[in-house]
């Protein structure tokens, strides 16, 4: 019997060509299962191991902790838990993650129980497992949205609409090396989502209602930006004001499914309070509290569409034909419109206000990954519209083939590190745009490498600018105020003042230097000299010079460094002299950012200070 080929089969082969390809890129191109549960994937698993095998959730041990981090190397630093007065460390995501990955968590410690693997949650089983374990979830989601499109689309429509969204877009690259993060997965929980949607009111029956609770709540707590789909359901059928009545009337007579729905919605959000109770002394957390927040009055708009470094059009072109699916929606199918336009909008400008707008070291803009289940929709719409014109449609093939072979191709380079996650600039990008391998010479047009373990050794200067941005001699050349108390005439590197620190007043002047005054580059160096006394031995009574980056008038402090005195060889009772130089990080919001640089004292002992200069270096490209 012959078998057409149908939205179904080609459910069933991108399944299939995503599996392949996660499992290949997993085994050769990132060391063979290494590491999958490190960085910001960490904060989402703590809950796990520390619960369940250290009987810690807590998260308070830290040998423990230490222990993990020189055994795995999960990241440079322990950034993924927010420590507390009480001792534990809360960590920094909610436990929705967690939630997904724990079937495959216990099935790994099994494994590792019975065999010569350490039963300590991160050796091979464990990492093996959960990063094969979560691709369920994800596949279940290419079902979920196969059933969604057909309910709405006939089966080329569907096809195409598939194959796009889901080849084309970074969604692709998500599901192959960052499955175990939280954006494939919420694809599959909004996927459910809209067909549970669907389902209910189809056929308003409580059980529908309760698992559209209880998937809502789950996808909120995996990712709390999942809390804007919430909207959708909310506005599903309404379209104006009798639309509106009519849904009203539609709750109020089924008011029963809807507390069915809404203690769906409680039950892993609850056992999330009843955690955080426990851990911190109160039912409600910000787990948020290390991250810059957002910038809500100055969203990042064009740097999140446009920007070299992350821009969703440059790295995702496909998202082009959803925005003018989107602003044809409401002619095509006001029923759904209303709900996912404000979902649309709202979602972009959620993840445009977020301070660290560029997201990490993601191929492209990964934030957006999950709102494709959603967005299917206007796709679909668009994918009939065009297919229906003649003329377009014949345009439209060869376009859309084009940027679906430009996404496959470049998340081949970006798992094959001819693409950076961090440092993609103008300059780069056309330099090995499609290219399959790095041409001699185009790498320094990258960003600027930043580490992880802030070792930084400024020793190309010859490719920079110089200047001077800040001169302190307390004599003739002042470029900032400072306090008239601190003058000391008694002694002094440059007669005939310099200043003193003491017990009373901890911090000597402070500079604070606005980035965009600075320079409009992605980053600089800079570079801190002056001369410094002290009568005392600095490692009994120590004293350091600070340089940060402040976010929003100190809302949120990026790279905090302190260089401490103690650490040189001083001369005690002698003048000596000291140089710092400091990489800055990528900066939040060049009009928002400021450079603070400052000496202190850590101890009881005053410090003396003089001919302070400050230097900033500019790439010359």
């Amino acid at each position: 019997m012959k078998v057409k080929f149908n939205s179904y089969i080609l459910t069933i082969l991108i399944a299939l060509f995503i599996l392949i390809s996660h499992y290949y890129i997993r085994t050769v191109n990132y060391s063979n299962w290494n590491n999958v549960l490190g960085w910001d994937v960490l904060a989402y698993y703590l809950y796990l191991p520390f619960t369940f095998i250290y009987d810690d959730p807590g998260i308070s041990n830290l040998e423990t902790i230490q222990h993990i981090f020189d055994t795995y190397h999960p990241s440079g630093t322990f950034y993924q838990g927010f420590r507390l007065e009480n001792g534990n460390h809360s960590p920094m995501y909610t436990m929705g993650m967690a939630i997904f990955y724990a079937p495959f968590f216990f099935i790994a410690h099994i494994w590792a129980s019975i065999s010569d693997y350490p039963a300590d949650g991160f050796s091979f089983p464990y990492q093996y497992l959960i990063a094969n374990g979560v691709m369920v979830y994800i596949v279940f989601g290419l079902f979920m949205v196969r059933k969604v499109l057909k309910r709405f689309f006939d089966e080329k429509v569907t096809m195409i609409t598939m194959a796009l969204m889901l080849l084309g877009t970074t969604f692709f690259h998500e599901t192959l090396a960052d499955e175990v993060g939280p954006h494939a997965i919420s694809f599959a929980c909004f996927a459910t989502i809209m067909w549970l949607i669907i389902k209910w009111h189809d056929e308003l029956k409580l059980k529908w209602a309760f698992l559209l609770g209880v998937v809502a709540g789950l996808a909120v707590l995996a990712r709390g930006s999942g809390i804007v789909i919430g909207i959708i359901p909310v506005l599903w059928g309404v379209y104006n004001k009798d639309s509106l009545l009519n849904k009203v009337e539609l709750v109020k007579n089924n008011w029963k499914q809807i507390v069915g729905g809404i203690l769906g919605l409680s039950v892993f959000p609850l056992i999330q309070m009843i955690y955080w109770k426990a851990i911190t002394g109160t039912f409600v957390f910000n787990t948020y509290k290390v991250t810059p927040g957002f910038d809500w009055l100055e969203p990042h708009f064009l740097k999140v569409f446009f920007s070299y470094k992350k821009g969703w059009f440059l790295y995702t072109p496909m998202i082009a034909f959803v925005f003018i699916g989107v602003a044809m929606l409401w002619k095509k199918n006001k029923n759904i419109a209303l709900g996912i336009i404000i979902f649309f909008v709202l979602n972009v400008y959620f993840i445009s206000s977020w301070g660290t707008w560029w997201q990490g070291g993601s191929f492209g803009n990964r934030y957006f990954v999950e709102s494709y289940a959603v967005l299917v929709l206007p796709l679909g719409y668009f994918v009939q519209w065009v297919l229906a014109n003649k003329v377009l449609k014949y345009v439209f093939y060869p376009v859309a083939g084009f940027f679906l072979f430009l996404n496959l191709f470049q998340t081949w380079q970006f798992n094959n590190w001819i693409f950076d996650g961090y440092s993609m600039t103008k300059e780069y990008y056309w330099r090995v745009f499609l290219k399959t391998e790095v041409p001699e010479g185009a790498a320094k047009y990258k960003e600027i490498h930043r580490t992880f373990d802030n070792k930084e050794i400024f020793d190309n200067p010859g490719d920079y600018h110089k200047k001077t941005v800040g001169i302190l001699d307390f004599e003739n050349y002042n470029s900032i105020p400072f306090e008239s108390h601190g003058l000391a005439e008694d002694t002094f590197a440059s007669p005939p003042y310099c200043y003193k620190i003491t017990k009373d007043h901890i911090y000597g002047p402070t500079f604070e230097l606005p980035w965009f005054k600075l320079t409009d580059k992605e980053h600089m160096w800079i570079k801190v000299s002056f001369n410094y006394l002290a009568y005392h031995d600095l490692k009994e009574s120590p004293a350091s010079l600070v340089i940060e980056l402040d976010h929003n008038e100190g809302q949120y402090t990026e790279k905090y460094k302190s260089y401490d005195l103690e650490r040189l060889e001083t001369k005690i009772g002698q003048w000596n002299h000291a140089e710092f130089d400091y990489l800055t990080p990528y900066p939040l919001s060049e009009k928002n950012d400021v450079i603070k640089i400052y000496p202190y004292i850590r101890g009881d002992k005053p410090l003396y200070v003089d001919d302070i200069h400050i230097e900033v270096f500019e790439r010359k490209w």
